[in-house]
């Protein structure tokens, strides 16, 4: 037994005695691709040659050097055998048009992917291998980069909703790089201003502000394929020129592109969407767009004006009153008259709330039509969770102002039925002798007018609010069911109401934020703010100071000089 025990005990002893205790582990194999690294290495990002750890990761970091590069032994010099054919042609043309630093490589690609290679030579993009051009066109490495450092995958965009994949994003890039270039346009015969173009548009806005939803460049122009689920998807290697019968940009399938997106879209909404917004046969949208600039500009300066003025003129009578040692009534500040009830103040509120809103989730999307103003934009709507999430908001607010619109009108009418519709807010010969007596005040010479309830300034902002709504709901619901709308009106209806919503839209915000804020809030004698719009009261210190025409219907004492 002891003996057995002895045996046992050395047998298990035998490979441990065997092997030293620091024995190094096994040694990896060696990279086949070392020999063409010792000389075709580079460190960083722009370096010519490969970057080993990054090719490793890529999703040719299997393939041996020689797999793509044919004909090469490591270590050079290197003496590689002839092409022919067609082969010859082709490594010819990129050595003379300088379209890659390894022409050959470029021919391995179709070993792997050669029916890509065969609809990217049947493509607009693949015209310049076989006809005569003055520049290169598109190669693997222009669109996907360097093709040691390709991605192994596409990362999707993340939206469970999504069409579109950030790849493609990349993608359309590198289209810009081309399309927008001057000098390589000029060399192609291309138009370069399709790029400034479409990032003006709203499909281009979008794209800048991280939509996922919205369209890049293959998405439109490359031609639809099925896929094993039967639903269409781009391939953009099969760019086709807009005039080929074949092109989905093409005017006979634009309406069939469009759908892809806009179902029941048809021809007129397809003459809708372009890369220009005011692209169009008709001039009506070229000459609202020239009138709502000049409208927006002139009103905004002339306020603009009227506020400067104003700011100056309340400053001198607050040190003319200090110095002459003139000071209100303290009775007076603690009488009040009753100036909007529940109702107009809830109609306000709401009013208040939607354009606001409207403002901070619209105005970003308006604002990346400009490069500079992308990133801002982009920022601002990733606090609404992206430009779809500040969408849903947008469209909730526009409801809100028009519950507040419907709400006025109900409220008008049931005073209209009783009899008690009040009429000074109509404006009338009155409004033009005060604006004459306001603008003298404001230079220095008479006093400020005795308005009455309602001053000129109040009635502008009033009735500016119809136009608004006329303008903006009116044009907001063609912008929201634009498909609908196509059905039977004109196209042109459709690009001049995005004309209309985006330059009313920047008249309305400049104006509630230059010149209303600050007749309602800032300026000095009411700062920081008149309460009224919570309260629905006005002092009659103020009452008389700011209406004093009213001031003297309801006590009948009239209001002293000013000094």
């Amino acid at each position: 037994m002891r003996a057995t025990t002895l045996v046992i005990a050395l047998l298990l002893s035998l490979p441990v005695a065997a092997l030293p205790a620091d024995a190094p582990a096994a040694a990896a194999a060696p990279d086949p691709n070392q020999g063409c690294f010792d000389c075709h290495a580079a460190s960083k990002p722009g370096e010519a040659g490969v970057r080993p750890a990054e090719f490793g990761k890529s999703v040719h970091g299997s393939f041996g050097c020689t797999d793509c590069h044919a004909g090469y032994q490591a270590p050079g010099p290197h003496e590689l055998p002839p092409v022919d054919g067609a082969d010859a042609a082709l490594v010819k043309r990129f050595e003379a048009l300088k379209a890659s630093t390894a022409p050959r490589a470029y021919l391995a690609c179709g070993n792997c992917h050669s029916e890509v290679t065969e609809q990217l030579a049947a493509s607009i993009h693949g015209a310049w291998m076989k006809s005569d051009s003055r520049v290169a066109g598109p190669t693997c490495a222009k669109c996907h980069g360097a093709v040691h450092e390709i991605s192994k995958a596409v990362t999707p965009s993340g939206k469970g909703d999504a069409k579109f994949t950030l790849g493609a994003r990349a993608i359309s890039e590198r289209c810009q790089a081309c399309h927008d270039d001057p000098a390589f346009a000029e060399a192609a015969g291309l138009n370069h201003e399709v790029v400034g173009t479409f990032k003006d548009s709203i499909h281009g806005r979008l794209v800048a502000v991280g939509s996922a939803r919205a369209p890049a460049c293959a998405d439109c122009h490359g031609t639809a394929e099925k896929d094993a689920q039967g639903g269409l998807h781009p391939n953009a290697h099969k760019i086709l020129g807009k005039t080929d019968a074949r092109s989905p940009v093409n005017p006979a399938n634009k309406t069939q592109t469009c759908a892809r997106c806009h179902a029941g879209a048809n021809d007129n909404f397809a003459k809708l969407v372009t890369h220009r917004l005011h692209d169009s046969e008709s001039k009506i949208p070229h000459f609202l767009h020239v009138m709502f600039s000049w409208l927006a500009a002139l009103t905004l300066l002339f306020f603009a004006g009227h506020v400067l003025m104003d700011f100056l003129a309340e400053l001198r009578h607050k040190f003319r009153a200090r110095k002459g040692g003139h000071a209100h009534d303290p009775s007076l500040e603690e009488v009040y008259v009753q100036r909007f009830d529940i109702h107009q103040r809830v109609q306000h509120w709401l009013m208040l709330v939607g354009v606001i809103l409207l403002g901070i989730t619209g105005w970003p999307l308006r604002g990346a039509g400009s490069p500079e103003a992308i990133e801002t934009s982009r920022k601002l709507l990733a606090f609404f969770g992206g430009p779809h999430g500040a969408a849903l908001l947008h469209r909730i607010a526009a409801v809100t102002i028009i519950v507040s619109g419907a709400y006025h009108l109900a409220y008008l009418i049931r005073a209209a039925a009783k009899r008690t519709l009040p009429m000074s807010m109509l404006p009338g010969p009155r409004d033009l002798t005060e604006i004459q007596a306001n603008i003298r005040f404001m230079m220095g010479f008479g006093d400020r007018p005795a308005y009455g309830k309602y001053s000129y300034l109040e009635k502008f902002d009033y009735w500016a609010v119809f136009w608004g709504m006329i303008m903006m709901v009116g044009t907001g619901f063609v912008l929201w069911f634009p498909v609908f709308f196509a059905r039977f009106a004109p196209y042109w209806v459709l690009t001049s109401a995005q004309i209309i919503h985006g330059e009313e839209a920047t008249l309305a915000l400049l104006f509630l934020f230059v010149v209303h804020f600050y007749n309602a809030h800032l300026k000095p004698s009411i700062f920081p703010m008149n309460w009224v719009w919570l309260t629905g009261k006005m002092s009659h210190a103020m009452l008389k100071d700011e209406h004093g025409g009213q001031y003297e219907e309801l006590t009948g004492k009239k209001k002293k000089d000013d000094p």
